[in-house]
């Protein structure tokens, strides 16, 4: 009898080996939740603002249908000045090429400038009788497309040195009706290159201006 009870408060002393792995495995919960937050904490990223450019918009897309009639009443008008008289007479020769070249300066000066370079110009008559000029152009950040522009401005500028030359060696020629008729295209084509050139800085200082506003709202960002 003695031997059984000591037998039996053995086992009491024994722990209950159930709870204690109920025990351990919250323990062991708690422990991976600290780590698993520790972890999070540590591998959070930092939050850094950054400064918000604004890009250009896209460029447009090239204008082939504008490109061609851009270059095709320049050309009809140098074709038909060098027609020969014995098949074109000389006051017809002299109304075509007048025309063709005033409707060249019509069609670039109101479609084909806006539609390649994005820009176009106009004159105002005041009040006063005083005359101003106007020079439109597109958002300071727009970028015309690169082909669009080498047409339009290859185009314009060929055509002014080619009335040019021809003026001077129509008065060494002493071709006098040339002359005259070749001066006549020379003006027309003339004033229209010089005021898209005049136009053309007027939104190079409009881009330069903006981009200045953007790097200074860039660096008060940063």
């Amino acid at each position: 009898m003695q031997i059984g009870d000591d037998q039996q408060d053995v086992q009491h002393s024994i722990p209950d080996l159930d709870n204690v792995n109920i025990k351990l495995g919250d323990d062991e919960k708690k422990v991976n939740q600290m780590s698993s937050n520790t972890v999070s904490q540590v591998q959070q990223p930092q939050q850094v603002a950054i400064p918000i450019v604004e890009m250009p918009p896209k460029t447009a897309d090239p204008q082939f249908l504008s490109q061609l009639f851009h270059c095709l009443f320049k050309g009809l008008a140098m074709f038909a000045f060098f027609i020969p008289e014995g098949l074109l007479n000389l006051t017809y020769c002299f109304i075509i090429v007048v025309i063709l070249s005033a409707i060249d300066f019509w069609t670039v000066k109101n479609i084909t400038g806006r539609k390649l370079v994005g820009l176009r110009w106009w004159s105002e008559v005041k009040d006063d009788g005083s005359e101003e000029w106007i020079y439109e152009s597109q958002v300071a950040n727009f970028v015309p497309n690169p082909f669009n522009s080498n047409i339009f401005w290859f185009a314009q500028f060929g055509v002014v040195i080619t009335w040019g030359i021809l003026i001077l060696l129509d008065l060494i020629g002493l071709r006098w009706f040339n002359a005259v008729l070749a001066m006549t295209a020379f003006c027309l084509t003339g004033i229209n290159f010089l005021q898209f050139y005049k136009c053309r800085g007027e939104h190079q200082k409009k881009a330069k201006e903006y981009m200045t506003k953007i790097g200074l709202k860039a660096i008060q960002q940063w």
